[in-house]
């Protein structure tokens, strides 16, 4: 069997294809998709700590701190002490984070919305519980 025609040959295509959508769409908000997925993890957990964000994100520390490094210096994101422990950092959106951030999820939603439009409810279903037993299963290998 070829590469081409191999599980893992389509998944690849499927991952490069949405993810450089997902760029495209992103690259007016001078985010990118890491950056993105970072912010609505934040948008859902305020006040959290990098190495938890790390931890939600599937990447390493260094790999999460140098995006916060990077939305930290556009004033999309602040990081301050934690009140009662004062080792940790909490996270935070800023004002006008959250602003960029709605703007930029909004358009992530419409690029999920067109890319879902050729499959009907069923179908979209299927999909959805196909790639789940599929993460799965890799994730136990």
């Amino acid at each position: 069997m070829h590469y081409s025609e191999r599980l893992l040959g389509y998944v690849k295509r499927a991952e490069q294809a949405t993810q450089a959508a997902k760029e495209r769409a992103l690259r007016e908000f001078g985010l990118t998709p890491a950056q993105q997925s970072a912010l609505a993890i934040l948008s859902d957990h305020e006040g959290i700590t990098g190495a938890q964000l790390a931890r939600e994100c599937a990447v390493t520390p260094q790999t999460m701190n140098s995006t916060l490094v990077r939305l930290e210096r556009r004033g999309i994101i602040e990081r301050t002490p934690h009140p009662m422990h004062g080792t940790l950092v909490e996270i935070r959106m800023t004002r006008a984070g959250r602003k960029v951030f709605a703007e930029a999820d909004a358009r992530v939603a419409e690029l999920d919305a067109v890319l879902s439009k050729p499959l009907d409810e069923v179908e979209l279903g299927t999909l959805k519980e196909l790639l789940t037993r599929v993460s799965v299963t890799a994730r136990d290998q």
